[in-house]
């Protein structure tokens, strides 16, 4: 009878009342003391997706903001640059077509002169574009791997001595350049007015497949980067100066 009695008791919480009497009376105020934790945890985590998406929008409109600031900038300096290689590819082209033959040359006078304006007019551009490049990686260094290029195949042309090749070439050079504008202003309209107007601006479709074109596409883009910087002179002598620094400063 003793042991019976000590295990009726320990049955009990609480004198006379059972531990489910006393469950069953706490349940419903901690079920809903629960609903209420619940509630404010997810207000809680509501208000800080809400908050977060509010960031990201702010942070998204700040990049937009940048892009048509920044190709605003851009824009003109291009326009600029423009102006001063066109004045190049017009006296070149002219000087061409001076004479029945076609033959004209461009003495070494002549091609420093134009090499300064053609030269000033490229390295305004690659400069801003250089200091610039974390708007948009690829596109930048892309553009300005293609003008450093160009600016490298001009200054080459000092020791030709075929004086009407160096009138071709700077005519060509000169085109390359005025596309290669062409094509970074069509991207940047499309980086900075694309989602506004919800429209992009057909990129350049040349004839001749043999010429680059520069487009947002990032697999374009890993391709005209691998072209500019191993296949161009600019990129082999880059790719050759680089290697020999390596094995000088490496021993």
């Amino acid at each position: 009878m003793a042991s019976s009695t000590i295990v009726e008791k320990s049955c009990y919480f609480i004198s006379n009342v059972s531990c489910y009497d006393v469950a069953k009376d706490f349940a419903s105020p901690l079920l809903a003391a629960l609903a209420v934790i619940a509630s404010v945890f997810i207000a809680f985590k509501q208000l800080s997706k809400q908050h977060q998406n509010t960031l990201d929008a702010q942070k998204e409109e700040a990049k937009r903001n940048t892009r048509v600031e920044l190709f605003k900038d851009i824009n003109i300096l291009l326009d600029q640059s423009t102006v001063a290689i066109r004045q190049v590819n017009s006296y070149c082209f002219g000087k061409k077509y001076s004479n029945l033959e076609m033959k004209a040359q461009v003495d070494h006078v002549e091609y420093l002169e134009l090499m300064k304006n053609f030269s000033n007019a490229l390295l305004a551009v690659v400069t801003k574009v250089e200091s610039h490049e974390i708007v948009n990686l690829k596109l930048f260094r892309v553009f300005r791997f293609a003008l450093q290029s160009i600016h490298h195949d001009l200054l080459a042309l000092q020791t030709e001595k075929d004086r009407f090749k160096v009138l071709e070439n700077i005519i060509e050079l000169t085109n390359d350049s005025i596309m290669y504008f062409g094509d970074f202003q069509v991207c940047m309209q499309n980086m900075a007015y694309g989602e506004v107007f919800d429209a992009d601006v057909p990129f350049r479709v040349p004839a001749d497949k043999r010429y680059k074109v520069i487009t947002n596409c990032p697999k374009n883009l890993d391709e005209l980067h691998d072209y500019f910087w191993r296949e161009t002179n600019w990129g082999k002598n880059c790719i050759k100066y680089e290697n020999e620094a390596k094995e000088k400063f490496s021993s």
